[in-house]
């Protein structure tokens, strides 16, 4: 647990560049469950820093878990426009 602990921003940044990689071979499905993820990916970090760990370095994580959550909303938001934009245009408008 303290290697996720450690390297949750690492982890957090992997899933963004796996996100974008699925954007680039247009595989829609995976781009919102990796959004998905992220979001999933936070909140277990704020959860666990409530449950388990005290003090200042509970601060951290459940600072790092929030940055996680808004990375991921972010990351759906832009998801869900990038896939709305692919089917207008295949619709034409």
């Amino acid at each position: 647990m303290s290697f996720i602990l450690n390297n949750c921003m690492t982890i957090s940044i992997i899933f963004v560049i796996i996100l974008f990689v699925s954007i680039v071979f247009n595989n829609r499905i995976a781009a919102l469950v990796i959004s998905l993820v992220s979001v999933l990916f936070g909140l277990f970090l704020l959860l666990y820093s409530f449950r388990k760990i005290s003090g200042f370095d509970a601060l951290d994580i459940q600072i790092k878990g929030l940055l996680i959550i808004g990375e991921g909303l972010i990351l759906l938001v832009v998801t869900s426009v990038f896939i709305s934009i692919q089917e207008a245009k295949k619709k034409g408008l």
